[in-house]
């Protein structure tokens, strides 16, 4: 194609020094026939022949080349239209490659979804034949290390009836085996209710909780669900001064969200804040404080929940929203409050993200599309 137009400028370029050339010799021809006209023709009859000559070759050369250039503008328009033709064949191409890789990427994730919710399906059978097969055997555990205990409690009265016909020593060492029998069934009781709290967030975890999007405000589902935080903890807001701050929307947002999932996320994350506020009251002298703010950034919604209590070591930041991951101690958490609140963000088709600093604050930032493509399917949600 380059040298296509190469040899167009260049026959171009041959046309007008043609034309120069017939100009001159046209002028010179002319010149020439005036002054033989007035006979003063000093250069001789063969002048005035060879420019007829020169002015026809010229002419006819320069026919020639603007025939030839007529012939190879017409072959760079066809040339070029062709050309034209392909790049739209070819885009119409690669658009249709990019709608097949996009099928084919969709096709992939539903195949893994599907093959994942067939192994979810399946475990979740499995498990919950071997949560009953446990939970019994459990129940049991707990239930008979209550009457036993009752059972101490009635033998330690008889034992003080008869406390004067018992000598000292008889009696010091029975009520002295009843109590470490009475300590070893409260750690019984104890490590079996955690147990089956375990368990049942294993169960939980496992749960088909697929629930309905509802058309929600956004700003009013954050209120309710402060003021439900404000009613459980009333005495502790009050004892601890705590400030409870909430930033929302100047303009209400109605989003399509399964409302009691969403609500349970972020009333699960602020009672994380209070607990983590309430346990820096107990070490230091501080102004504690829980904050939410709301924001659209492009298509996005933007909850944040900080708050300045204990905060979150870097060594285990990474491992929060692991499922039976706790910080606290076994009996007032199974650990899958973190991890159900990222699975509810997940099925909204939304991002969780935690900044903490130890002793100073912890943030955590959760981006939702305001429009939802798809069905949100959110899990339940509880403590960490």
């Amino acid at each position: 194609m380059g040298s296509l137009y190469e040899e167009i400028k260049t026959l171009q370029v041959k046309i007008k020094r043609l034309e120069r050339s017939t100009t001159i010799g046209l002028i010179a021809f002319v010149a020439v026939i005036i002054a033989e006209a007035a006979g003063v023709n000093r250069l001789g009859g063969w002048v005035t022949p060879t420019l007829a000559v020169f002015l026809i070759v010229v002419q006819v050369y320069k026919s020639r080349c603007r025939k030839k250039l007529k012939q190879k503008e017409l072959l760079a328009k066809e040339v070029e239209v062709r050309t034209e033709e392909i790049r739209s064949e070819r885009d119409a191409v690669q658009e249709e490659s990019q709608k097949l890789a996009t099928a084919l990427s969709a096709l992939a994730e539903a195949q893994d979804e599907l093959v994942q919710q067939e192994r979810m399906a399946t475990v979740g059978q499995l498990t919950k034949g071997l949560v009953d097969r446990i939970l019994n055997p459990l129940n049991y555990i707990n239930n008979f290390s209550c009457l036993s205990a009752t059972l101490i409690k009635d033998l330690r009265e008889n034992l003080d009836k008869e406390k004067d016909h018992l000598s000292k020593e008889v009696y010091d060492d029975s009520m002295e085996l009843l109590d470490m029998m009475n300590g070893n069934l409260n750690k019984i009781s104890e490590h079996g209710f955690n147990t089956v709290r375990i368990v049942k967030a294993m169960e939980e975890l496992l749960k088909d909780r697929r629930g309905n999007t509802t058309l929600t405000d956004i700003n009013n589902l954050c209120r309710i669900t402060l003021d439900k935080l404000k009613r459980n903890y009333e005495k502790d807001i009050e004892e601890k001064n705590i400030r409870i701050v909430f930033d929302g929307l100047t303009l209400s947002v109605m989003m399509e969200v399964c409302m009691e999932q969403l609500s349970n996320v972020l009333l699960g994350l602020l009672q994380n804040a209070m607990y983590a506020v309430l346990k820096k009251a107990e070490k230091v002298t501080f102004s504690p404080e829980i904050y939410m703010k709301l924001r659209v950034e492009g298509d996005k919604l933007q909850i944040t929940i900080r708050d300045n209590g204990i905060g979150i070591s870097d060594n285990i930041k990474e491992r929060i929203f692991s499922p039976f991951f706790t910080t606290k101690p076994t009996g007032e958490a199974a650990g899958i409050g973190l991890y159900l609140c990222r699975e509810v963000v997940y099925n909204h088709k939304g991002t969780i993200e935690v900044n903490s600093e130890q002793g100073e604050y912890t943030e955590f930032l959760i981006n939702i599309p305001v429009y939802q493509p798809h069905p949100a399917t959110p899990e339940n949600d509880e403590d960490e």
